[in-house]
C-alpha cells in the first residue's frame, strides 16, 4: 500500500512553488523546488535591510505540472 502511494506521488507534478520567509525581517520570496527534496533553507540578500540573511521555506503554494513544449517549425509560421 505504501509503495502505491509513492508511485502516485511520482506521477503528479515534479516541482513545487513554495513561499520562503526571511528570518530577520519577514520578507517573502517565492521559489521553485523539486518535490522529493528537503525544505529550502538558503542565504539571500534581504532588500529591506540590504544584508545577507537566512530564508526558510514556510509553505507550499502549488504544484507545478510538467509543461508540454512542442517544437514550432518555421514552415508553419509562413
Amino acid at each position: 500500500m505504501r509503495l502505491s502511494f509513492i508511485f502516485q506521488a511520482a506521477k503528479s507534478g515534479r516541482q513545487l512553488l513554495v513561499n520562503c520567509e526571511s528570518q530577520a525581517t519577514g520578507h517573502r520570496i517565492m521559489r521553485i523546488r523539486e518535490r522529493t527534496k528537503d525544505k529550502l533553507e538558503y542565504l539571500h540578500i534581504d532588500p529591506w535591510i540590504n544584508q545577507e540573511v537566512l530564508y526558510k521555506e514556510t509553505r507550499k503554494i502549488k504544484t507545478l505540472e510538467k509543461q508540454n513544449n512542442r517544437e514550432i517549425h518555421i514552415s508553419r509560421l509562413t
